[in-house]
């Protein structure tokens, strides 16, 4: 029910009533249909006051609230926040204890209400039902003083009087009272229940941008977890030595070293023009293709890690439904990357660096190798050939009996030619050994830093691979999810500051009209 003054535009029948004449101002009762409580719910287990009947116990200058402790606990009504809002509120409980228990049920029902609550609302303990019969009783027998006792008897004990005291107590609180002055207190009253609205919907505003945030720190610690154990599970170590890139290139190493041995300078003259086929093949064959194998392994869990993150990205944003967190904006955008042909994670997707370092060390290092033992077996058969015909020369001049080479015109006798010429073969082949060998040890230094080149590329293909694709959803998810919660506190604050305002000049008029 709710009790208000009436004003001078009300039109309707005015029948004289010896209850409201006992107040020293008009009034007005109006009188709320059960029907307006809505029926406990499947969650909370106890009835509601539902928004409509609210506003109308707002609007009353004197509100009534009758609770059947039967029906209605105590406590489903103390989750209503409209019991602080009217200054001028009275919870009548429809339930009488013992005299000796009445504090006692009074302390109980204050404590489980809230604070703000406890301060306004007035708690009376009425038994209606009492008090009709003793109306019966003495509708019955009005002439007997034994009626006329028990009619007192149960009215005073019906406690049905303390409601019109209570009345009384708020219209007549101030001496000077007028129509004006409780409507001015309405008014306040309503006024501190909108800015009550604001403060609770920003304390969910705030609670939701909290959770979100919370969400997202936990998303972004996966991520980083996740690029961290990648890095682990990915390249892990295969051996004592090193990881499983340094493993691979020791083990290539040692094979392609079996087909370098074998190529001394003796068997290098003879196939010359074979040497980049021969290392090319051992090259293309070594025991890189164990760590590819390995890797393209290793794709399979990236993408189902992927699909997870992914996923996870969305249960977020599905969470928390409400704009601006979720909006259509962002979920459009997520989507553009999971539809885009670079989301993929295929087989390639790791193994790249492994083409692009095996051409890098057939075409370099390998054919500046070719060409060397070209250059070399050219200028040793040269120095060979040459040699030999020196010695040749001296030799015949020796053969034909004169007792001078060929040469002696220039001085060389025969043993100083064939001399010089063993010695300019033996030089020429000494010479190509030495340029054979140091051709093979920079083959094998740059072997070492393509080798080393190849493990950083690794790295850098692997953590390209987790953020472009992996979790490039994510991290965009997280990274406009910040960027609008900050926003969003920005925002919060600014409103805030501005309702503390308001509440502040609030709190002075309150007080200046008391």
């Amino acid at each position: 029910m709710h009790l208000s003054l009436p004003t001078h535009n009300d039109s309707g029948l005015d029948l004289p009533s010896s209850f409201f004449q006992q107040f020293p101002v008009p009034l007005q009762i109006v009188e709320l249909s059960p029907s307006s409580i809505s029926q406990p719910s499947q969650n909370s287990g106890h009835s509601v006051i539902d928004t409509e009947t609210s506003e109308f116990l707002l609007k009353a200058d004197v509100a009534v609230i009758l609770c059947n402790p039967i029906t209605t606990p105590i406590s489903a009504l103390s989750r209503n926040s409209f019991l602080c809002r009217n200054p001028n509120t009275i919870l009548v409980v429809t339930s009488t204890p013992p005299g000796s228990n009445l504090e006692d049920f009074h302390a109980i029902i204050t404590n489980a209400l809230p604070e703000k609550t406890r301060k306004n609302l007035k708690i009376l303990f009425v038994d209606p039902s009492r008090a009709v019969v003793a109306n019966e009783v003495f509708k019955s027998n009005f002439q007997s003083s034994i009626a006329v006792q028990r009619y007192q008897d149960d009215y005073n004990g019906s406690h049905v009087s303390s409601v019109s005291n209570a009345l009384k107590d708020i219209i007549s609180s101030e001496v000077d009272l007028s129509e004006s002055s409780l409507r001015y207190r309405t008014a306040l009253a309503r006024i501190q229940a909108a800015l009550t609205t604001c403060q609770a919907a920003l304390r969910r505003a705030r609670n939701e941008m909290d959770s979100v945030a919370v969400d997202v720190c936990t998303l972004k610690a996966r991520l980083e977890e996740a690029k961290v154990r990648a890095q682990g599970d990915v390249l892990s170590r295969s051996s004592d030595s090193g990881d499983a890139v340094t493993a691979a290139l020791d083990l290539a190493a040692k094979e392609i070293k079996v087909v370098m041995d074998r190529l001394t300078w003796w068997r290098m003259i003879w196939c010359v023009d074979e040497i980049s086929p021969l290392i090319t093949q051992a090259v293309l064959q070594s025991g890189c293709r164990t760590l590819e194998q390995h890797l393209v392994h290793q794709t399979g869990r990236l993408s189902v890690l992927q699909e997870e993150i992914t996923k996870s990205m969305f249960s977020l944003l599905a969470a928390h439904s409400h704009p601006p967190f979720n909006s259509a904006v962002l979920q459009n955008s997520l989507h553009q990357l999971v539809a885009s042909s670079s989301f993929r994670v295929t087989p390639q997707t790791l193994t790249h660096p492994f083409d692009t370092r095996r051409a890098q060390i057939i075409q370099y290092p390998t054919m500046r190798l070719h060409v060397t033992a070209q250059r070399v077996t050219l200028r040793m058969g040269g120095g060979v050939a040459a040699g030999a015909g020196l010695g040749w020369a001296g030799w015949f001049g020796w053969l034909a009996g004169t007792g001078e080479s060929l040469l002696g015109t220039v001085g060389l006798d025969t043993g100083t030619a064939m001399g010089l010429g063993l010695l300019i073969a033996v030089m020429s082949v000494r010479w190509g050994v030495g340029k054979w060998e140091r051709a093979k040890r920079r083959w094998w230094e740059d072997w070492d830093r393509v080798g080393s080149g190849l493990g950083r590329d690794l790295r850098t293909t692997l953590d390209q691979a987790m953020q472009n694709k992996v979790l490039v959803v994510a991290e965009t998810g997280c990274e406009k999810l910040s960027e609008t919660i900050a926003q969003r506190r920005s925002e919060i604050e600014e409103v805030e500051e501005e309702l503390d305002t308001l509440q502040a000049t609030l709190d002075s008029l309150d007080r200046s009209s008391k």
